[in-house]
């Protein structure tokens, strides 16, 4: 897992950023983060690698976004980030 996931792209509205910011904050502190705001959920998980969600190391349900047990994040940026095997 050493892919950087870099959850932002130029077009993005102050709001979706920092929503998505904060995704990634409670991520880092928790495995698993909830999003009230929609948007920013759907395009965080277009980032995140296909291979990511189909092995189950991510799962999206609902306002719900858990990283599996087994891994954690490593902060690169305020929107960026490896997963990594603990």
């Amino acid at each position: 897992m050493n892919k950087i996931i870099r959850a932002n792209s130029l077009g993005l509205p102050s709001e979706i950023k920092d929503s998505i910011k904060r995704i990634v904050d409670q991520m880092e502190k928790n495995n698993y983060a909830i999003s009230t705001n929609p948007n920013a959920k759907r395009i965080f998980s277009r980032f995140i690698p296909t291979n990511y969600k189909m092995k189950g190391i991510l799962y999206i349900e609902g306002p719900i976004i858990a990283l599996n047990p087994q891994y954690y994040i490593e902060r690169c940026d305020d929107y960026s980030f490896r997963i990594k095997l603990k």
